[in-house]
């Protein structure tokens, strides 16, 4: 596994505050690729959002532990939320645009001859994850609010319902997801004085299955994503392979793998689990 970076810019869409004024005209967005170096591709691809005041390099134990698993992760660094950014929150509805850009952009390098990851993207197998802001980033994929078609499975960490994550867009009416059929999993720890987990179960409430819930005791809101020193994250981390690999055909076994893992690790339990 390696990983490389672009720089990416769609100009044909800006960025806003809260209370609609225009801070960038474009959006410029980084992006880093994990892909594997190993095994014969093409791979399924990952589209993930980090979190509010994140970096995607702040996930990269877990994302090149995707990757090393079978995947190619690319994940952009948002223009308005991302760590050193202008901290504007309430830009969240442009993210899901951010991710279908980035996913087309990715498609067509894995077709661009001399790439880095040319030839190692399979377009038919297509996840979207995230976490905290792009947790919902990541919902939002699969809801009326930025509907993206082309993705196969979605992973929502440490998630939490729109007026909740950004009070100051509370006036806008509850998130209604409208991809049934699509695999969802959620994680969420006991322990995220953030988001609480109340609000992930919230969210995960208004998702059609197939879908399932994961809590994890004792993980907070970010240290069990970022940090593989972390007590939780190994579990984290083997669940969420599992399961990517799983629901983007990998290997169809790991469902069982999933589910064995979380039995095995007296650290989390599925709360909820309509996987199939």
């Amino acid at each position: 596994m390696t990983s490389t970076q672009v720089s990416l810019e769609d100009g044909s869409r800006g960025g806003y505050d809260a209370d609609g004024n225009q801070v960038v005209a474009t959006r410029e967005l980084e992006t880093t690729i994990w892909y594997p170096t190993e095994g014969d591709g093409p791979f399924p691809l990952v589209v993930f959002s980090h979190g509010y005041l994140a970096t995607p390099e702040k996930y990269e134990e877990l994302l090149s532990r995707w990757s090393s698993a079978g995947m190619v992760v690319a994940a952009p660094r948002f223009p308005l939320s991302a760590e050193g950014a202008a901290e504007i929150r309430a830009d969240v509805p442009q993210q899901p645009g951010d991710v279908a850009f980035v996913l087309d952009q990715v498609l067509r390098l894995a077709e661009t001859p001399g790439s880095d990851i040319e030839g190692l993207v399979d377009p038919e197998r297509i996840a979207a994850a995230g976490h905290s802001l792009g947790a919902l980033t990541t919902a939002f994929l699969r809801s009326e609010y930025g509907f993206v078609s082309g993705f196969d499975a979605a992973l929502v960490l440490a998630g939490g319902p729109l007026d909740y994550l950004v009070p100051e867009l509370a006036e806008k009416p509850p998130l209604t997801f409208v991809d049934a059929g699509t695999p969802i999993l959620f994680v969420h720890g006991d322990q995220d004085d953030a988001i609480p987990v109340e609000q992930g179960e919230q969210l995960y409430g208004a998702a059609p299955a197939p879908k399932a819930f994961l809590e994890v005791p004792g993980a907070d809101h970010s240290s069990t994503y970022e940090e593989d020193s972390y007590p939780t994250w190994p579990v984290v981390a083997e669940v969420t392979t599992d399961y990517l690999q799983w629901a983007l055909d990998i290997d169809p076994a790991a469902l069982e793998d999933l589910r064995s893992a979380v039995d095995g690790s007296g650290a989390a339990f599925l709360a909820d689990d309509e996987l199939g």
